[in-house]
């Protein structure tokens, strides 16, 4: 074929999408910058067209619409608090519109401003602004999504509807991250008919599944729409056992199981911050990093100066509710209303909403009732700025390579009344425990999935004496520092950890180590920051003259398993390929591998794997690509530590085999 894509120099930040055809054409992108390659000789020209003279030039990003992409890159720097911005639609359906007539924009409005605040609030531990694009209101179906009191369905119909109307480049002005719809439909979940909203966990920059549904419940609605949002952020309940397990009990907090009420003056958990703190650091918000083209202005005032005590009991029980008396002002809201012929006085358990009027010229504030001018004087915004950093914590490894992590907070001070929350690194690593670890066989990765062997994972597919091992074929570059690991002797793979042990090599074939669940460069001699590499020799910091090429071909072979070339002890680089013949679904001929003993650990026993394989082997890893793929290719980086044989299995038709080698000694 043509066509090709990967990366540069195994740099898992790049990538190149080039074509071979009529000479060498395409781009690439490396450090940020994006390159494009062209011929640069007549068409035509003799000769090679890959061997020609070609031009690689530096390009600018523009999007197809001719206007410059502004702001900063669309790859945050790795565990750097930088300003996000999340631009949400903010959908409202035909029950909202009858609800809320001439006033549902405003409304809408009033309830997206407490929800920016609360996200601006410094608990959060990171920059976040959220900003609304859009305000639609919809009719019934087919125009608008299908609501209905199933929760999930609705939601579902809700992100399908809202994906086919957006922008498909982030860059677009008119572009959303989220969108939210809100509804008077009583929603219900599986069990119940609780359920105030709605959202999937972890999408904020999956434009399919980026999307939230909010029953409307007057004022702290807005609460609802914020608690939906962090789902979108990832964050899960605050009673869930991770949280638990690190944090301990955690109460009165936006990601409460149950929002009866928020702490005021810390409304975000620490394990909230932490969880979207590691979520945006393994880049999974590289999409909230550019600055909004446009947005709708917020109200500036607090909720209760434009929603006073009556209208918010009719917002949050019907038109016929009105405050109960006698009740304490500012610390919870006490409506009247009826059960079973009778006049009661009921609550969801909120205050007051912030600025109403509770008397002799005060106003609530966080549930308490307080002098007017207290709130109505401008506060001085403080921005935040870094306290200094705190002392590296203890090394990862006790050999082979480990982590040292250093931290630091904004709280020098913690930003106020709505200042700026601090920009720039939060954590700083360096390394340490350099010696190299006694030779016992196994990479720091598998020792790891051994400490999984026996466990079932509530599976009949696996035995009580299951053994795993690392899987690395097949796992994406952004998966590479989860510790993903199969069964040995079988397809099943899993997941058993969201992140290996800092200093852990993100691949067999790569220096770079994962810190804190994100592949980091580092040197071949295991130093974060440092420039050495592997030359093709296998050398780190060689200059590729303390070896040779080795190359060759096997075409001849006889029925059965054929010698084709040992691979010594040292041997680097190897790329072996057994290529097939167009138009043929097999030629019957597939590579195999056996070690020093004349053990097979490929294709023995004249069974083949169609699927890519791991070789975990003395030295680093060879990589197999399966039998399907017209080429077979055998592959390996590091210099071997062990001899092994290669053979062709040759079957069926005797087809005469294509196969070439090459290897650095």
């Amino acid at each position: 074929g043509c066509f090709y894509s990967g990366d540069v120099n195994a740099d898992p930040d790049s990538f190149a999408a080039l074509s071979l055809c009529g000479g060498l054409s395409g781009g690439f992108s490396l450090d940020g910058a994006e390159y494009s390659i062209s011929p640069g000789g007549p068409p035509g020209g003799r000769g090679d067209p890959v061997e020609r003279t070609h031009v690689i030039s530096r390009r600018r990003v523009a999007n197809s619409t001719g206007w410059v992409v502004r702001g900063p890159p669309r790859r945050a720097r790795r565990f750097s608090s930088v300003p996000r911005f999340l631009e949400a639609l903010v959908v409202a359906d035909a029950s909202m519109a009858a609800a809320h007539g001439d006033d549902l924009e405003h409304y809408l409005l009033t309830l997206m401003a407490v929800v920016a605040r609360l996200y601006r609030h410094p608990s959060l531990r990171n920059p976040v602004s959220v900003v609304v694009v859009g305000v639609v209101v919809t009719g019934e179906a087919p125009r608008g999504p299908r609501v209905s009191g199933n929760a999930a369905l609705t939601l579902r119909d809700f992100c399908s509807w809202q994906r086919k109307l957006n922008r498909q480049s982030d860059r677009h002005p008119d572009h959303w991250d989220t969108a939210m719809l809100f509804t008077q439909q009583d929603l219900c979940g599986a069990t119940t008919c609780d359920t105030l909203g709605m959202a999937d966990v972890g999408t904020v920059c999956d434009p399919q599944r980026s999307c939230s549904v909010v029953e409307d419940d007057g004022l702290p609605t807005a609460f609802t729409a914020a608690h939906e949002l962090g789902h979108v952020f990832n964050m899960p309940h605050d009673n869930v056992k991770a949280c638990r397990d690190v944090f301990g009990t955690l109460q009165d907090h936006m990601m409460s199981p149950t929002l009866v009420q928020v702490d005021g003056g810390r409304p975000w958990s620490a394990c909230s911050a932490a969880i979207l703190t590691d979520f945006l650091d393994r880049g999974h918000g590289d999409c909230l990093l550019d600055r909004p083209q446009k947005h709708l202005s917020l109200p500036a005032g607090p909720p209760g100066s434009a929603y006073n005590l009556q209208r918010q009991c009719r917002l949050a029980f019907g038109p016929a509710s009105r405050p109960c008396p006698f009740t304490p002002p500012c610390s919870k809201l006490w409506c009247t209303g009826s059960a079973r012929g009778q006049a009661v006085c009921q609550t969801r358990h909120f205050p007051w909403a912030d600025g109403t009027g509770c008397g002799g010229g005060r106003v609530c504030y966080r549930g308490t009732c307080i002098a007017k001018n207290s709130t109505s004087r401008p506060k001085v915004q403080v921005n935040g700025r870094w306290g200094p950093w705190g002392p590296y914590g203890g090394c990862s490894r006790s050999c082979g390579g480990g982590v040292q992590l250093a931290r630091r907070e904004c709280d020098n001070p913690a930003p106020e009344n709505g200042g700026k929350y601090c920009h720039g690194l939060r954590l700083k690593y360096r390394s340490c425990s350099l010696r190299p670890c006694p030779d016992t066989g196994k990479s720091f990765r598998k020792q790891q999935c051994e400490e999984f062997n026996g466990l079932k994972l509530n599976t009949t597919r696996l035995g009580s004496s299951v053994t795993w091992v690392p899987k690395y074929s097949g796992v994406a570059p952004e998966d590479q520092c989860k510790l993903i690991c199969r069964a040995n002797g079988t397809g099943y793979f899993y997941v058993l950890a969201p992140k290996v042990v800092d200093g852990t090599p993100c691949s067999p074939d790569t220096p770079s180590l994962c810190i804190q669940g994100r592949c980091i460069k580092a040197g071949c001699d295991g130093r974060l920051n440092s420039r050495k590499k592997f030359d093709k020799c296998g050398v780190c910091g060689g200059n590729n003259q303390g070896c040779k090429k080795v190359s060759g071909r096997f075409a001849k072979p006889i029925r059965g398993y054929n010698f084709v070339v040992t691979l010594p002890v040292g041997a680097a680089n190897v790329d072996i390929r057994q290529r097939g013949y167009r138009g043929m679904s097999s030629d019957e001929n597939y590579l195999a591998v056996k070690d020093c003993r004349g053990h097979y650990l490929l294709n023995g026993g004249y069974v083949v794997s169609a699927a890519e394989r791991d070789l975990l082997v003395r030295g680093g890893l060879m990589r197999y690509s399966g039998t399907s793929p017209a080429v077979e290719t055998l592959r390996a980086v590091a210099p071997l530590q062990e001899p092994l044989t290669v053979e062709l299995l040759s079957v069926g038709g005797m087809t005469p085999p294509r196969v070439r080698y090459t290897f650095y000694v």
